[in-house]
């Protein structure tokens, strides 16, 4: 399969973050009108709007509405902080970051089923909802959504340990997205969001283990199938 150099969507995330540098903006600071930083980036509107959804659902922008949008998170504006551009083999750097997945997911999983909050079921149960709704209409914001819903997970799970391995969580879904294509992946996905949510919201610390631990296992099905058509 043919590796993917960066999207025009990822680059216009990093002109961004670089705007936020040269304009010396901090947390909190409004960004200017849509039209406005497309002319100063030199991008189109609706690359722009993707980039800004990307940024959202990494925690570093939020839109507000009938406000704007503003900076919500600089921590995590370093780019590619753990070298994974660096890696030219993207399929393999896929694999290898499922397993690094199965080595921290299914605890996290675990721990969020003990001490999430109930504001934050409600959360995930709508991120659920809402990835569902996303992918039965084959629409493109359910990457984006699923980012978001294992980092909620993440944050549930009050390991802050965990939580600074988001980065990783990120880049697996972000470079899976190229080979979710299949039916049968987006039934198991949806299947397995459910009861991930079931289980979390049940306070089941094994049954939230076991049903990210299926989830990550089907995903990597997936993926090795793909990698030999």
């Amino acid at each position: 399969m043919k590796e993917k150099s960066i999207s025009l969507v990822e680059s216009t995330a990093n002109k961004i973050i670089d705007y936020f540098e040269r304009e010396n903006l901090k947390v909190g600071s409004k960004l200017p009108n849509e039209y406005t930083l497309a002319q100063e980036l030199e991008v189109g509107r609706s690359t722009l709007r993707e980039a800004v959804k990307m940024l959202v659902s990494q925690n570093i922008l939020e839109v507000r509405q009938g406000s704007g949008t503003y900076i919500v998170n600089l921590t995590a504006t370093v780019k590619d902080p753990l070298g994974f551009g660096e890696v030219d083999n993207h399929m393999k750097l896929t694999q290898d970051l499922f397993e690094v997945r199965f080595l921290i997911e299914p605890q996290m999983a675990s721990l969020a089923a003990q001490y999430i909050t109930e504001e934050e079921i409600e959360v995930l149960e709508k991120l659920e909802k809402a990835l569902e709704r996303e992918i039965n209409q084959e629409g493109d914001a359910h990457f984006r959504l699923d980012i978001q819903f294992h980092s909620a997970i993440a944050e549930a799970s009050r390991n802050v340990a965990i939580q600074q391995l988001i980065p990783i969580i990120i880049q697996s879904i972000t470079l899976y997205n190229d080979f979710f294509t299949s039916e049968q992946s987006k039934i198991n996905t949806i299947r397995a969001h459910r009861e991930i949510v079931r289980a979390i919201k049940n306070r089941d610390a094994v049954a939230a283990r076991d049903a990210m631990l299926l989830h990550l296992a089907d995903n990597r099905r997936t993926l090795n199938y793909e990698k030999f058509i």
